[in-house]
């Protein structure tokens, strides 16, 4: 019987120092993509339904905000007309979606990710666009706070500066 615990146990132990292990690997992959990055795009994307008309989350200011919080980095910030003439060129690109909750409500999430240039050796090395960070919130609100969502969203990109100043 006592073997039987120790086995269960020791079985237990190896699965969930395994996944720790694999999670902690997947954030260092993350960050490394980082490194030797000197310039990229910032791109905004508000997505809500046609009902929300009444509900402004103005793209300028919150890239605006977005820029302040990467103002410390030793890139160069490429303009969008740049961004237009290559699909190749890395992107920091935030993706606002806002959906109407109940009673209400206004649920949303926002995604910030980092798109790269990158390699598919499986398939002849062709070059196409990956994400290779990202970081992400979720929330609810009521429609006199949609400003809460121009901050909250901005500020992931202080999550993406420290991560850039960890590997650069």
């Amino acid at each position: 019987m006592k073997t039987l615990y120790f086995l269960i146990l020791t079985i237990y132990f190896f699965l969930f120092s395994t996944i720790n292990s694999y999670a902690q690997n997947e954030v260092l992959r993350e960050q490394n993509s980082l490194y030797g990055i000197s310039e990229f795009g910032v791109v905004v994307n508000v997505e809500k339904p046609e009902s929300l008309d009444n509900v402004s989350i103005p793209v300028d200011s919150v890239r605006s905000l977005m820029l302040k919080e990467l103002n410390s980095l030793p890139v160069t910030i490429l303009e969008y007309e740049t961004l237009q003439q290559s699909d190749q060129l890395p992107i920091l690109y935030l993706h606002i979606n806002i959906m109407e909750g109940m009673a209400e409500t206004l649920a949303f999430t926002a995604q910030l990710m980092f798109y790269q240039p990158a390699k598919l050796p499986l398939n002849n090395d062709v070059r196409t666009m990956a994400s290779t960070w990202h970081d992400s919130f979720i929330g609810v609100i009521t429609p006199d706070l949609a400003n809460y969502i121009t901050s909250r969203s901005s500020r992931l990109s202080a999550n993406f500066r420290i991560d850039y100043e960890s590997v650069n």
